[in-house]
């Protein structure tokens, strides 16, 4: 009969394996390279801000005098808003807005549900610049965001890409989902700040991503992630696909893990999507090719059924050996989600959850997005 103890002693060896990248990952932030300062340049470049919505009435006003608002000069970019045939009035206020703003700006309405990446191509097709922004309708900027990720991505001709940082919008009544979310979008924007300032990262933030439209004339659009997609892109035409922790941009986080839930699994699907539909990439030479890019593979693919399995592992055996520990850990395991508003052990364990349901998504249709205002409901 196997003993509790080898059962346990099974589960830390799958849990310590399903953390070697991310172990990898600490030593780089503690350790590793950073990004250099945010850069400024002289002349700022025509650009062309791209917004795909569906059903985004109670937001896209608001979503719109934030960027009118911004730091970057009006009178220097574009806006052109895609509605992806919403049932609200979602086109006519972006209209009303826009036609006061003085602001260059071009609706376009799709006649059928096309998703983000064909929403984004179809605006690229009519955009009268080389660089494209590509934005949501839920999230906002702060004042430089814009500016910032521009600058970042003219201040090197090797850069074709740049995403800004994101975080959780925060304000009224805190909640346990927000705060895991805080906590994990802090270590995911360190990671990906260390790969970049190394080579490139492909984990890019959709809300905010500035590219050069020289380099990627369109958006992958048979599966995967609009934001991912756009940096493999870059990386595959040679050049960098950056982070610029800098340009910070916010997200109204779900109130609910219902909500988040469905908005989770279909940006982890989407993620993982992009990270199979580019393996050849593996042979480049360079070091995202090298170490980066295998050691994501590992994080998406394999830690989320180790650690999972190692934690069930790890439960079992310390309940065979002593029965009542056993229980009362995995109750306080259970109640750290609602104990601790912040904490990393909850955070990284719900977003394995997402990344496992994500897998198990492979082959789902996830293009197509749910309105992000019905989400906050």
């Amino acid at each position: 009969m196997v003993s509790g103890y080898a059962v346990m002693i099974a589960g830390v060896v799958f849990v310590g394996i399903a953390l070697i990248p991310y172990a990898v990952y600490l030593a780089g932030i503690m350790f590793g390279q950073k990004s250099q300062k945010p850069v400024s340049v002289g002349h700022l470049p025509p650009i062309s801000i791209i917004m795909a919505a569906y059903n985004e009435e109670q937001v896209i006003g608001e979503r719109l005098h934030n960027i009118l608002d911004s730091s970057y000069p009006r009178d220097r970019y574009e806006i052109l808003v895609v509605d992806d045939d919403s049932t609200d009035a979602t086109a006519a206020t972006a209209k009303e807005v826009l036609s006061r703003s003085g602001v260059q700006y071009t609706i376009l309405a799709n006649e059928a549900r096309s998703g983000t990446n064909r929403s984004y191509n179809r605006a690229m097709r009519s955009a009268a610049h080389d660089i494209v922004v590509t934005t949501d309708a839920n999230k906002f900027f702060e004042k430089d965001a814009l500016l910032l990720v521009v600058s970042r991505l003219v201040s090197n001709a090797g850069i074709g890409a740049v995403c800004g940082d994101q975080r959780p919008l925060r304000g009224g009544a805190e909640n346990r989902v927000q705060g895991m979310e805080a906590e994990y979008r802090n270590v995911y924007g360190r990671m990906c700040d260390w790969e970049s300032a190394i080579d490139s990262t492909y984990n890019f933030n959709g809300p905010l991503v500035a590219f050069k439209r020289s380099v990627i004339p369109c958006i992958e659009e048979r599966c995967g992630a609009d934001d991912a997609n756009t940096a493999f892109a870059a990386i595959r035409k040679g050049y960098r696909a950056v982070y610029e922790p800098a340009a910070v941009v916010y997200e109204r986080v779900p109130e609910t893990l219902q909500f988040q839930y469905r908005q989770k699994i279909r940006r982890a699907t989407r993620l993982i999507e992009s990270t199979l539909a580019n393996l050849d990439l593996l042979r480049e030479k360079r070091p995202f090719s090298r170490y980066f890019y295998p050691l994501r593979i590992f994080m998406y693919l394999i830690t989320p059924g180790m650690f999972f399995s190692g934690a069930v592992l790890l439960f079992l055996g310390l309940f065979l050996e002593h029965p009542i520990f056993g229980v009362l850990a995995f109750a306080l395991a259970a109640a750290c989600p609602v104990l601790f508003k912040e904490n990393l052990i909850s955070a990284f364990s719900l977003n394995q959850a997402y990344l496992l349901c994500g897998l198990l998504h492979i082959g789902r249709d996830m293009r197509v997005w749910e309105s992000t205002s019905i989400l906050r409901r």
